[in-house]
């Protein structure tokens, strides 16, 4: 089966050997360490108490360093969607370990960060400053002679633009006082006003009525003028200070992949220290426990060969521990990339069918028919093909484009039979696609009844495919009467619809009706007497029973879930036909014709590709997750995780 069996592993062994075997069985990577339980175990043994502290505070550090020079490193060839680590060498790793001062990087850094973030405060202050001397530039004495004399104010101030003819005739009838308008824009007008103080109270009531803001410069010296340059300098000066931050930074950049490393190296000594902590203790000996797929069994048994004073307990896991016993996934190499998908919904319990062989040709088809076009399948299979090894996606990147390189090569096939390509019926290419001619048997577009058919036939075999499943679950687990009564009746119920239908339709004979109907009657029957069983009152079975063939809409509805197959073929056939039709429209336009023909050809084909490739894979997961997995699956599973030598930047060259 496609869940890989599991074994309860007990290890018992030398107290003074305990760090050695720690160590030796992360190198091996084969074991998920358990906590032992205290109350299974005797007396005389203590539960290992570890303090990591110290290591989580480098690991703090290291990570806040690295993610800090993120942001001046050179973008690398790596889509940005999928993490990727950094492949080494171990003689590398090794060098670092034993001569990189990374802590001295580190503190570096972070020293650099604290100045670039006081120059930049001063920055922003000196921008504020400067934003606020602007609209006085012209004011021609300095600030500090605005204080006044014993005789003479002055005053600078701000009114709306719609303000300034009532000021300026307000102003007029005063003698002993001078307007100076220095500035006007964005509906305000900024001036200095001087007058002899014996005119206070008139310029008091002039100011409320023409709505003035008053302006004052306790903390400016100078003439504005002079002080706007003295910032500028002064800016400048900060600018050239980041600038040669930010290039040492640049240049610390290029140790990023020492200061990973070494992020790497102490999250591996915390991973021991922590295995450490499922031990216990006594005085001459240690014991743990955990889970190992059965197929790496011997290997730990070899590398733990050179400890004599230790012993290794295997047993078989029962179904009371089923919660608790992680999941490893072991399919074949054509369905490994789908278990990605059976991971976004979650894996199954240990105990459970692992859905993913099963889900897998029906998520490759359902996605080719969203596309339908050849000439797409073309595109998005060379694409997926090429993007993994040119670029760096990461090992959930690599299935994902598995699943799209498969998925386009069968809507190579979809678009043979549809006719499609780029939008094109094959029936008005080129000779030299004849043979493709005859493989063609109907359009979407003008034929979609068919397509629907199509559509739902497959939902209704994806459909009785996960019924099935259910009725081969229940006898796995020795449940005989659920099998038969809750799934085979539906199983037969269906089929047995199926058969009068279609005799009736006259796609099969007449003699496929009385089958079909006698198969139908006697399993809603069956249903109806035995779907509420466990109950104990005859109301309450019927009830159930009645329910339960009710759920014959719900069936019905669920089918027609798979016309959203028909809705995206479509929708894919019918952008591709417009961006051909604008792409002819355009090659008309004088001189640029041609130019803007191609151009909207390869964008637009691009774009459908992409937007259909993503609403493809949204609606054919959503058909595997409601329909087909609420018929049998339910998943909740733990993954199976390995105490094993693994970094999160870096992976040491094989």
């Amino acid at each position: 089966m496609a869940v890989c069996e599991m074994r309860k592993v007990y290890i018992v062994g030398d107290r003074d050997a305990h760090d050695s075997i720690i160590k030796r069985l992360s190198e091996l990577g084969v074991l998920q360490l358990k906590k032992v339980e205290g109350n299974l175990i005797s007396s005389v043994f203590k539960q290992t108490k570890i303090k990591t502290d110290d290591i989580e505070e480098k690991l703090s550090k290291l990570n806040w360093t690295i993610s800090y020079l993120g942001q001046f490193e050179k973008a690398g060839a790596g889509l940005g969607l999928f993490p990727s680590k950094r492949v080494i060498s171990r003689r590398q790793f090794l060098n670092w370990i034993k001569n990189f001062d990374w802590e001295k990087i580190c503190d570096r850094c972070s020293e650099l960060h604290r100045k670039s973030e006081t120059l930049t405060e001063e920055k922003k202050n000196l921008l504020e400053r400067y934003g606020f001397l602007l609209p006085w530039r012209k004011l021609p004495i300095s600030l500090e002679k605005l204080q006044g004399t014993k005789l003479v104010a002055y005053q600078l101030g701000i009114i709306p633009q719609e303000k300034r003819d009532a000021l300026e005739k307000e102003i007029s009838r005063l003698k002993g006082a001078h307007l100076h308008i220095l500035q006007e824009g964005e509906g305000k007008i900024y001036f200095l006003l001087a007058y002899i103080r014996e005119l206070e109270k008139n310029i008091e009531s002039l100011s409320q009525e023409v709505k003035m803001e008053k302006v004052q410069f306790k903390e400016f010296k100078g003439i504005p003028e002079e002080e706007l340059r003295k910032i500028k300098r002064s800016v400048a000066q900060i600018d050239d200070q980041l600038k040669k931050i930010r290039e040492e930074l640049e240049k610390i950049t290029k140790e990023k992949i020492k200061l990973m490393a070494f992020y790497d190296h102490f999250y591996n000594l915390l991973q021991e220290r922590r295995a450490t902590s499922y031990t216990w203790r006594s005085s001459y000996t240690f014991t743990l426990e955990g889970w190992i797929r059965k197929q790496d069994i011997q290997p730990l048994r070899n590398g733990l060969k050179d400890y004599s004073l230790i012993d290794i307990v295997i047993r078989e896991p029962n179904e009371e521990e089923e919660k608790n016993i992680p999941v490893a996934l072991s399919n074949k190499r054509v369905f490994k990339p789908f278990e990605i998908v059976t991971e976004l919904y979650g894996i199954p319990r240990y105990f459970e069918i692992d859905p993913t062989p099963f889900l897998a040709p029906f998520f490759a088809v359902f996605l080719a028919l969203c596309l339908t076009d050849g000439g797409y399948g073309v595109i998005l299979a060379l694409l997926a093909y090429f993007i993994p090894k040119k670029v760096q996606v990461g090992e959930s990147g690599k299935r994902l484009f598995s699943i799209l390189f498969i998925s386009g090569l069968l809507t190579i096939v979809v678009g043979t039979i549809t006719g499609g390509m780029f939008g094109i019926q094959i029936s008005q290419l080129p000779a030299f696609f004849a043979p493709l001619k005859r493989l063609t048997l109907f359009d979407p577009l003008k034929q979609p009844m068919v397509f629907l058919v199509i559509s739902l036939a497959l939902g209704v075999v994806h459909l009785l495919l996960g019924i099935v499943l259910a009725f081969w679950e229940d006898l796995r687990k020795g449940d005989i009467n659920s099998a038969i009564l809750d799934h085979l009746s539906w199983i037969v119920l269906i089929l047995g619809v199926i058969l009068f239908g279609l005799s009736k339709l006259g796609v099969l004979g007449k003699s496929f009706t009385t089958p079909g109907l006698i198969m139908s009657l006697s399993a809603a029957i069956i249903l109806f007497l035995f779907a509420g069983r466990k109950s104990k009152s005859l109301f309450v079975r019927f009830g159930k029973g009645a329910f339960e063939l009710y759920g014959l809409i719900s069936l019905f509805g669920d089918v027609l879930s798979y016309s959203r197959l028909l809705a995206l073929g479509l929708a894919t056939s019918v952008i591709a036909t417009v961006v051909n039709l604008i792409a002819n429209m355009a090659s008309g336009i004088p001189l640029i014709g041609p130019v803007c023909m191609v151009i909207i050809l390869i964008l637009g084909h691009l774009g459908n590709i992409a937007i259909n490739t993503l609403s493809g894979f949204i609606h054919t997961a959503r058909l595997q997750f409601v329909e087909f997995f609420g018929k049998f699956y339910e998943g909740g599973g733990k993954n199976f995780t390995p105490f094993k030598q693994e970094g999160k930047y870096t992976i040491m060259e094989k």
